[in-house]
């Protein structure tokens, strides 16, 4: 009787050890099979979009004003960093990431980066600084270089699960579209990037019954075919032209916005010098709703090309006074039906709910965001005028 209580107790010592041991991946965000992305009961998935920091070191009281309370608004499942996040010096650059990060390890939220020109350009290598997010993000960041061999760095596939866990309902891509190229402009998502999203699709639609996963992409540099569908090919004494690739561009007249389906348009876009079929590729498999993009600050439109949407999310960096009115994030919503919808998550919107302390740093007045208000006001009017009187879309 003894030795069978003994064995007993032994066995239970056992089954205890190892209940602490199987719990123990629980403890990290990214260590655990329940901790995957994963549709809330409504079928609905929330990501934040946040690019173009440009932000010094320390970071600026109210850069990070605007990122808690977008954090606090969006109540997101993810956060993407769009890239071009810290403009620190080359020595500040450690610390000023760790800060950035202790942000979201913080508040708990995963989340992840898809560099952008500007993160090139600090004094490491991009691999570098991309251990700076692993080491300082911990368990809360959750991007990997899936094919250390692709081009740039980061490039990777994130997916979400449907409510009961039972299949990828949706995934998203992140690609680094790297920095710039000798003599022409910027760079651009790779052929070898490419060639890995068909591969990585076909493998999804593979355990997906034969049918596409739906999917979004991240990146910092938007496509190239941008221009084909605002701006018209360049005559033979056209003024103001810009080059890519092959053709030319004529910037005036203004462009074509009647094919800006929502959103402002500050500045003209600043795609990759050459085209290495991205869009292509992912028009042609249907899987892609919508390409995210950053790079250009003052832009938040949606423009749809060949059954994708490509789409501007603006900087987070404070604007000049004409361009407050995009000045912000974007709040990104999939379904789990595979469509999703989004909208600019504006800083004149945050600063406008009650207990907002976005004009308490001092930076940014409540004057100005009232004059902001009426300018908004104004451009939104003549967009409806314009719209009745031509039938075209107009953006500023």
């Amino acid at each position: 009787m003894h030795q069978t209580s003994k064995a007993k107790r032994t066995l239970l010592c056992i089954l205890a050890a190892l209940f602490l041991l199987c719990a123990l991946p629980f403890a990290g965000f990214a260590q655990s099979e329940d901790a995957r992305l994963i549709f809330d009961d409504n079928g609905d998935f929330t990501i934040l979009h946040l690019t173009d920091w440009h932000c010094g070191y320390p970071l600026p009281a109210l850069h990070k004003q605007l990122v808690l309370e977008s954090l606090a608004e969006a109540k997101p499942d993810l956060v993407v960093l769009g890239g071009d996040l810290s403009e620190a010096a080359n020595e500040d650059q450690p610390a000023a990431i760790k800060e950035i990060c202790e942000i979201f390890v913080q508040a708990e939220i995963p989340f992840v980066i898809t560099f952008g020109n500007h993160d090139y350009m600090h004094g490491y290598t991009i691999d570098e600084m991309f251990s700076f997010y692993q080491k300082f993000g911990g368990a809360y960041f959750i991007g990997t270089d899936e094919q250390p061999d692709l081009f740039g760095c980061g490039t990777c596939s994130i997916p979400v699960y449907a409510h009961d866990g039972s299949r990828v309902a949706y995934n998203i891509y992140c690609f680094d579209s790297g920095d710039s190229v000798a003599g022409k402009g910027y760079d651009s998502v790779h052929a070898d990037q490419i060639e890995w999203y068909r591969e990585k699709a076909e493998e999804l639609k593979d355990a997906n019954g034969g049918e596409f996963v739906p999917a979004v992409v991240f990146q910092h540099i938007i496509v190239q075919e941008i221009y084909d569908k605002l701006f018209p090919a360049a005559q033979k004494y056209s003024v103001g032209v810009r080059e890519y690739d092959t053709q030319n561009y004529d910037l005036l007249p203004i462009p074509n916005l009647s094919n800006i389906k929502d959103g402002y348009i500050f500045e003209k876009p600043c795609p990759g010098y050459y085209n290495h079929g991205q869009l292509d590729a992912m028009s042609k498999n249907g899987d892609v709703r919508a390409i995210f993009c950053g790079h250009d600050h003052y832009n938040s439109f949606t423009v749809e090309i060949d059954g994708v949407d490509i789409v501007n999310t603006p900087s987070v960096k404070p604007h000049i006074f004409l361009r407050k009115i995009n000045w912000g994030s974007r709040v990104i919503t999939l379904h789990e039906d595979g469509s999703y919808e989004s909208r600019v998550l504006t800083a004149l919107e945050l600063a406008d709910r009650e207990g907002s302390a976005i004009t308490a740093t001092g930076d940014v007045s409540r004057f100005e965001f009232f004059l902001v208000k009426i300018w908004k006001a104004f451009a939104d009017v003549s967009m409806f005028l314009w719209k009745a009187v031509t039938g075209f879309t107009f953006r500023f």
